[in-house]
């Protein structure tokens, strides 16, 4: 096996000192003509610098990136799109998983802060007392993503405005009953902000929920409210899911029970995944721009660390995708 290339020999390679290398790698002020040398045997010999020796410089070049799970359609597309952007702009993400726990949520931040990392993007799950208290201590730049987080930079889905087209579309149509079938409020985002969009959006209509039965994010969660739901439902009814995973999870205890879609129940969702198009009839939604999302956020944490002005808020704007599944 090849002898794995280190800084000494790219220093001597290249006729600089071994400084000079690490102040280049860290992304220091090297000389155009020295900087262009080292580069050119970083490539033919396609170096990758140590992440952990990287940790201890001044500058690391890593940015440390939290997420709650892996488990849902949206976070993995976010995930590749961020990573794609900090890898093209010379960035190393670390990647923490915190198991949809805000306690954990918060140990992540506090190792990647002492890890030194150049700053830290959470895609967060909610806030608490102690939660704000250690973001205001830290001393880098940190970026929430998903939540609105108080006091700090925050990249948000419009739930709230998508929530009342939805609810809006469905108020304005003629139903014996709507349903909202939804995740908890302790998702400030979904829970909260969305679900606050849709009512809002039925009241306009001079309408209501007849109810809001709460499920949580998975799909098995959903099939167990929505068999117990049709035990009660007066048809035509509308079923209005926090997501496409929930809607999906309503399509199939109603096949089952050979309920017709929309005839009998019409159902829409959030997120616009790929599956909504395949599933008979194809799903009406509302579709949130993952890509511009973590593009955007990747680019915002870069301008933090360089301390360049950004925005508090920054709103991912959505898209209405109306299919066949209202009737």
């Amino acid at each position: 096996m090849d002898k794995k290339l280190t800084i000494n020999d790219i220093a001597k390679m290249s006729g600089v000192a071994k400084s000079t290398v690490s102040r280049y790698l860290n992304g220091g002020s090297v000389r155009p003509s020295t900087g262009q040398k080292i580069k050119k045997i970083i490539e033919e010999n396609n170096y990758e610098p140590n992440v952990f020796a990287r940790l201890k410089a001044k500058e690391s070049r890593v940015i440390g990136l939290t997420v709650p799970g892996f488990d849902s359609v949206t976070t993995p597309r976010l995930v590749e799109v961020i990573v794609e952007y900090l890898k093209k702009n010379d960035y190393t993400p670390l990647i923490m998983h915190t198991g949809n726990k805000i306690a954990e949520e918060i140990r992540s931040i506090e190792r990647l802060k002492n890890m030194n990392v150049d700053g830290i993007m959470v895609l967060a799950t909610g806030s608490t007392k102690e939660y704000e208290e250690v973001v205001e201590k830290l001393q880098i730049p940190i970026l929430f993503l998903g939540q609105r987080f108080p006091g700090a930079n925050s990249i948000i889905n419009d739930d709230y405005n998508a929530g009342y087209k939805i609810g809006e579309y469905i108020g304005k149509k003629d139903f014996e009953e709507v349903y909202l079938l939804w995740v908890s409020k302790e998702d400030p985002a979904v829970g909260g902000e969305r679900q606050r969009g849709v009512i809002d959006g039925l009241f306009s209509c001079g309408k209501e929920p007849t109810e809001v039965i709460e499920t949580s994010f998975f799909y098995e969660d959903a099939i167990h409210n929505v068999e117990k739901l049709t035990e009660k439902l007066k048809k035509p009814a509308a079923l209005i899911c926090a997501t496409d995973r929930i809607a999906q999870g309503a399509y199939k205890v109603l096949y089952e029970k050979e309920i017709a879609i929309p005839d009998e129940v019409s159902v829409v969702g959030f997120g616009d995944y790929e599956t909504g198009e395949l599933m008979r009839p194809p799903l009406t939604t509302v579709k949130f721009d993952w890509r511009n999302w973590g593009e955007s956020s990747a680019e915002t944490m870069l301008q933090m660390i360089q301390q360049k002005p950004v925005s508090m808020i920054q709103v991912n704007p959505y898209e209405f995708i109306e299919r066949k599944s209202v009737r």
